[in-house]
C-alpha cells in the first residue's frame, strides 16, 4: 500500500474503457496530442495487455508517419517527430535488473527534450525521472481493457490541469460526455 507521501505524488488524470485495439490506439493518440518535448510516459500491463497498441496510437497522437512496432529485441526505437525532436519507444520486457536500463543509454533519452514511452517499466525502477505519465493497462476481458492515467511526481499545476482536461477521445468511446468506463 502506497504511503501518504506517496499517494500525494499522484495523480488520477484520467481513466477509460477500451473495447477493442483500436479504441486502445485512438486513446493513445489523444495523450499524444498532449505530450510535450521532454515527457516521459511509463506504460504497464500484463504480457499481452496492449501496451504496443497504446504506444502505436501514442505516436500517431504526436504525428509520427512510420510504423511503429514494439522493439522488444533492439530495446530503443527512435522515430523522428513533425517540427523536430525525436519520439523514442523502449521496450524494457527483456531487462533483469533495472540497472541495465543505464547500460542502454536509458539516461541519456530522458536529458533529450524528446518524448519517451517506455513498456515494462517496472524494469527499470526507481530510474524513471519525476515527474512522468504512468498509464496501466488492466484486462477484463478477451479485447476490453481498463486504462488509468496517472501523473507521477510533482507537475506544474497549469500541465497537471492540462493533462487533466478531458481528451480528445472518439464519439464511440463517449457517453453522456464522459469518457465510458
Amino acid at each position: 500500500m502506497a504511503t501518504r507521501a506517496e499517494a500525494m505524488k499522484r495523480a488520477r488524470l484520467w481513466e477509460a474503457v477500451s473495447t477493442d485495439e483500436s479504441a486502445t490506439r485512438r486513446i493513445g493518440a489523444a495523450l499524444g496530442r498532449r505530450l510535450r518535448p521532454g515527457d516521459v510516459v511509463a506504460v504497464q500491463g500484463p504480457l499481452g495487455a496492449g501496451k504496443t497498441r497504446f504506444i502505436q496510437g501514442l505516436a500517431h497522437g504526436l504525428g509520427v508517419m512510420e510504423p511503429v512496432q514494439s522493439p522488444s529485441f533492439i530495446l530503443i526505437q527512435a522515430y523522428p517527430l513533425p517540427g523536430g525532436g525525436r519520439f523514442y519507444h523502449v521496450d524494457l520486457y527483456r531487462l533483469e535488473e533495472p540497472e541495465e536500463a543505464w547500460a542502454l543509454g536509458l539516461w541519456d533519452l530522458f536529458a533529450e527534450p524528446a518524448i519517451v514511452a517506455l513498456e515494462w517499466p517496472e524494469r527499470a525502477a526507481g530510474l524513471i525521472p519525476e515527474p512522468y505519465l504512468q498509464v496501466t493497462l488492466v484486462p477484463l476481458g478477451e479485447t476490453i481493457r481498463r486504462i488509468q492515467i496517472e501523473g507521477v511526481g510533482e507537475f506544474p499545476p497549469e500541465r497537471l490541469a492540462e493533462l487533466q482536461a478531458l481528451p480528445e477521445v472518439p464519439d464511440d468511446l463517449m457517453e453522456g460526455g464522459r469518457i465510458r468506463l
